[in-house]
Parts: C-alpha cells; sequence; structure tokens
C-alpha cells in the first residue's frame, strides 16, 4: 500500500467571497483543499514502540535526503520532520541531533498516515 502524508485526511470546498476575483480568473467556481492536519505530540507514551537512528544535520542536509538515505524514498522527509517537531529545513541548524524512526510502517500508524 501506497502511504502518503495526506492519507485519512479530509477535504474542504471553498468558494469564500474573499477569493472570487482569483476563482474568476481561473475560471472556477471554487476550490478543494485538504484541512490542516491535526498530529498526536504524544511522544512519551509511544516513542519507545519505534527505534531511533541519529545523524547529525550538517551542511547541505535536507530532509528529503535523509528520507532517501534512510527509507529509500524521498518522500518521507515529512516523517523525519514530525517526529523532531521541526518540520522543514529551516528548523534545523548545523550540529543538531535529528532522530530518523523505525520501523517506517509502525510511525506511519502513530501519525494517522497509515
Amino acid at each position: 500500500m501506497a502511504y502518503s502524508r495526506y492519507n485519512n485526511r479530509a477535504t474542504k470546498y471553498n468558494n469564500a467571497d474573499f477569493y472570487k476575483e482569483i476563482f474568476e480568473r481561473r475560471g472556477v467556481p471554487g476550490i478543494s483543499h485538504y484541512k490542516t492536519a491535526l498530529f498526536n505530540y504524544d511522544f512519551d507514551n509511544n516513542i519507545a514502540n519505534f527505534e531511533l537512528k541519529e545523524t547529525v544535520w550538517k551542511n547541505g542536509d535536507r530532509l528529503y535526503k535523509l528520507s532517501q538515505e534512510y527509507y529509500n524514498s524521498v518522500n518521507f522527509w515529512w516523517v523525519i520532520g514530525f517526529i523532531n517537531q521541526k518540520p522543514t529545513d529551516s528548523h534545523y541548524s548545523v550540529g543538531d541531533v535529528v532522530l530518523v524512526p523505525y520501523p517506517l510502517e509502525e510511525v506511519l500508524k502513530f501519525i494517522g498516515a497509515a
């Protein structure tokens, strides 16, 4: 089964008057988009379920590169960001310890993406 950060995500239809001019320019009455995800950060009770590999953030590192290195796919960069509670590359500094959780399938279940 393919996992995605969009699994189990509700969508919302937006046709708000605030965006009316934009919708008219694009020839659409509105758009559907994913609702903001709500994540469970209850690590104290659940972190023991995962093996954590540590790596140190260095110059040139990117979450997608770590995802490729550890998960053989660039698609799970957001899992590493989620577990570290630092969602984007700009939240990391050289020398930061980054935790990479395993097994990926269990982590995805915990997050609610599986």
